[in-house]
C-alpha cells in the first residue's frame, strides 16, 4: 500500500484494517497490516497477523522468518526457536535463519547449539561462495569461544566493564 510506502502508518493502518474488513482472505494486506505494526513496535499485533497468514501459507519460509523477527523483539526465545526451526524444516539451508539462530542460541548461552549453526553456516556458505555470511560466522565463532567458559563473575565483568 502506499501509506505504508510513505512512511504514513496511520493511515496505512486504517486502509489494511478496512481491506481485512472488507474480506478477510485478503492475505497480502494483512502481511501490509503486520508490518505496520511491527513498524510500530506492536510486535504482539504483529505476530498475531503474520501467524494468520502462516495458518494458509504454512510452506512458505518468508512468513515464518518474518515471525521470528517479532517474537525475537518481544524477547520470547523459545517461539523465536520454534519459528526458526520451521524455516529450516521447509528450507534446510536458509542462511539467513541458521546465521540468526547462531545469535538466538548465544543468547540462551546454549553454545553447543550455537556452535552446530556455525558449522552449519560455513557448510551452506561455502557452497555457495558467500564469502560475507562465513566471515560473520568466524566473527561469532571467535565471540562465542571467548565466552563460553567464563563463569557468571567474569561474564558480567566482560558485558558491564567498571566505568570509572
Amino acid at each position: 500500500m502506499i501509506y505504508e510506502e510513505w512512511n504514513r502508518g496511520k493511515e496505512a493502518l486504517v486502509a489494511y484494517t478496512k481491506a481485512i474488513e472488507i474480506n478477510s482472505t485478503y492475505n497480502d494486506e494483512r502481511l501490509g497490516l503486520a508490518s505496520v505494526y511491527g513498524k510500530s513496535v506492536l510486535n504482539d499485533l504483529a505476530v498475531e497477523q503474520y501467524l494468520k497468514v502462516s495458518g494458509i501459507r504454512n510452506d512458505d519460509p518468508d512468513i515464518h522468518l518474518k515471525i521470528t523477527f517479532e517474537y525475537w523483539y518481544l524477547q520470547e526465545i523459545q517461539k523465536t526457536v520454534q519459528y526458526y526451526s520451521r524455516v529450516i524444516e521447509i528450507n534446510p539451508n536458509h542462511l539467513q535463519a541458521h546465521l540468526n539462530l547462531i545469535s538466538v542460541y548465544e543468547r540462551m548461552k546454549n553454545w553447543q547449539k550455537a556452535l552446530d549453526e556455525i558449522d552449519i553456516v560455513r557448510r551452506i556458505a561455502g557452497k555457495t561462495q558467500n564469502q560475507q555470511a562465513i566471515n560473520i560466522a568466524e566473527k561469532k565463532l571467535n565471540f562465542i569461544k571467548g565466552r563460553m567458559n567464563l563463569t557468571k563473575v567474569e561474564m558480567k565483568r566482560k558485558i558491564k566493564p567498571p566505568f570509572n
